[in-house]
């Protein structure tokens, strides 16, 4: 039995450390950086947003690593750390203010999900931005559907001040779901409660 415990430690360790040896992420691009899920990316920002961000160079990169407790994030710890850590207190509190919410049919009884809190910074005219998501850090977390809206701040006179995005997301974190273009087994319950109902109905 010690094997199958000890083998999703090992991995995750193994995860962890690639992470922390991988290059710094200053001057890098977004797309040079494939730990990052950029499907997850791209749904939590505009657009026009994200096509600058794809060619706009890194600064630097901070990760997060944390275990989902219902909603909220817990043990979160650095595991990336770059600009001398000047950003790990900023990234260690976006992970305390994330919330990330689960649908019923993804929840796993005795299971933790463990997560990984993005930030990368950027250098621009007004000073210095700061890009926050997080995802589901397993198999599959990044084909997953996630709504919500990540993060910006700006740090202007030593001062952070966020950039709010749209009302109808800003706030109110994560809400994460199977994906159904992604599993059978969904798209199959779902056709046959259309089929039942269809002949409940009175339907051919």
């Amino acid at each position: 039995m010690k094997p199958i415990i000890l083998a999703p430690l090992i991995f995750l360790a193994l995860i962890s450390s690639s992470i922390a040896a991988s290059p710094p992420a200053k001057g890098r691009l977004l797309t040079d950086l494939n730990i990052i899920p950029t499907r997850v990316l791209q749904r939590s920002v505009s657009p026009k947003f994200y096509k600058s961000l794809l060619v706009s160079p890194l600064e630097g990169w901070i990760i997060v690593r944390a275990s989902l407790s219902g909603v909220r994030l817990s043990g979160a710890r650095v595991i990336r750390s770059e600009l001398k850590g000047l950003f790990d207190p900023l990234a260690l509190q976006l992970a305390k203010e994330a919330v990330i919410a689960k649908t019923e049919s993804m929840d796993r009884p005795n299971t933790t999900n463990s997560v990984l809190l993005h930030v990368l910074v950027y250098e621009i005219a007004d000073g210095t931005m700061v890009l926050s998501f997080a995802h589901l850090d397993g198999p599959g977390g990044d084909q997953l559907d996630y709504a919500g809206c990540a993060r910006l701040l700006v740090l202007k006179a030593d001062k952070w001040t966020e950039i709010k995005g749209p009302e109808s997301l800003q706030g109110k974190g994560w809400a994460v779901r199977q994906s159904l273009k992604n599993n059978f087994e969904a798209n199959r319950r779902l056709d046959l409660r259309v089929g039942a109902e269809s002949v409940n109905m009175g339907g051919n």
